[in-house]
This record gives structure tokens, sequence and C-alpha cells, in this order.
């Protein structure tokens, strides 16, 4: 009888222990929420508040260590930010996002091996939803490195989930710099046709022509990066452009 007792009680017990687990964790994902309304309208004293307090609750909530990251980033405290974002890791090794955010400090640092393998394993997640974002973030620290092949194959990892006007434009650019001056009309061409009113647009592809030997569509180019963006410092380049041209 009373063996029953005992088990009835530690059956007890851990139903009660099971429920305040529950509970804390509903609690987090509460303040958390709050947390994240907080950081939507900026308002980025309050969301710190709520986000503490979801961690100090139940401290597996892996959403509020990653928003503790971005915000000590937009603060430019960058050690705290990789703490942060090593929380989130550690909690989930999967979560991409916090690896992305994670190699942009690195990028900021300027340290490029950490900042590229953050990236890599962000990319590791099969089901990660955005993968452009970390392939356009090698691309440019490829391009920091002046590595521009490697950096012309990352951008085009990216453009192959998305194909952004800004992504065309560093494309492009890299292309450039790689030294393929064809590539590089193609790029810039889709570009202008999905953005034709993009003043930098026009101007990739003005230099792209200048650097494939076309000096005519190079200046017909320069012109409308010109007439769209006047009184502009691309503008003042452009014009540069043109009197070399004449």
């Amino acid at each position: 009888m009373r063996t029953m007792i005992v088990i009835a009680f530690l059956a007890l017990t851990g139903c009660v222990t099971t429920g305040n687990t529950i509970d804390k964790s509903r609690m987090a994902e509460g303040y958390a929420q709050k947390g994240l309304a907080y950081f939507q309208e900026r308002n980025y004293e309050m969301a710190s508040v709520e986000f503490n307090r979801s961690i100090q609750t139940d401290g597996s909530n892996k959403t509020a260590y990653y928003y503790l990251g971005v915000i000590s980033d937009f603060q430019e405290k960058p050690e705290q930010a990789i703490k942060y974002y090593k929380k989130a890791i550690g909690i989930d090794g999967s979560f991409s996002e916090a690896y992305n955010a994670l190699g942009a400090v690195y990028s900021k640092q300027r340290k490029w091996n950490e900042a590229l393998e953050s990236y890599k394993l962000a990319l590791e997640n099969k089901l990660y939803t955005t993968p452009h974002v970390p392939y356009l973030n090698m691309g440019r620290v490829y391009m920091a490195q002046k590595d521009y092949p490697r950096a012309v194959d990352a951008y085009r990892d990216a453009r192959r989930f998305v194909s952004l006007d800004f992504i065309i434009y560093e494309l492009g650019t890299a292309l450039i710099e790689a030294g393929r001056a064809t590539e590089a009309i193609a790029e810039f061409q889709e570009g202008t046709a999905l953005s034709p009113q993009d003043a930098n647009m026009r101007y990739g592809l003005a230099l792209a022509h200048l650097k494939g030997g076309d000096k005519k569509s190079a200046a017909l180019e320069f012109r409308k990066a010109a007439s769209l963006a006047p009184n502009s410092e691309l503008a003042k380049k452009a014009n540069d452009y043109l009197k070399v041209l004449r």
C-alpha cells in the first residue's frame, strides 16, 4: 500500500513539473511575441526588455536570443551580438537566420573566414526559405577580398533563387572586375529591362560596354545614367567619362 502511495506521489510530481515547464515555455513565447511587436515598431528599448523577460523565464527561446543579437548589432555592440547569435544557434543548430546574421557581424569586422563559414552553415539547412541572402553576402565577402571569380559564382547562386535588380547589379559589377565584359553586358541589360529608371544599373551597363570596347554604347548609357540622377555624384562620374569619350 505504501509503495502504491509513493508511486502515485512521484507520478503527481512529474505532472506538476511538466505543467510548470509548459507554462514557462508559453510565458516565454508570450514575452518574445511582445518583444517582436516592439521591435517592428522600432522601439528597441522595450523590445529588449521583453526579450530579456523571455529568456529569464525560459532560456531555450531562440527567437528572443536572435532578436537581442539583432538589436545589439543595431547598437554597434558586435561582441554582444555574436554572443546572442551563438546562444540562439546553441538552441537550434539549424537556425539559418542566426548563422547569416552572425556572418554579417563578422563581415563588418572584416573577419572574412569566420563570415564565410557562418554563411555556409546557414545554407546547410535545406528548409531555409531565403538562401539567396547568405549567397549574396558571400559574394560581397569575395568582392572585398578581390576574389572576383568566386564572387561571380556566389552572386549567380543567389540569382538562382531570386532575380532581384540589386543582385543583378552586383553580379554585373563582379563580372566587370573579373574581366568578363560580355557577360556583364548581358546581366546589366537584363537589369535595365527590369529597372529601366535605375541610374546605377545604367551606369554599370555603360562601364561594361566601355570595358568591352563599345564606346558609342557606353556614351549612350552614361548619358542615360546622368539624366536619371542629375546633380548626383553618379552623374558627375558619368559626365567625366563623357568628356573623355567625345
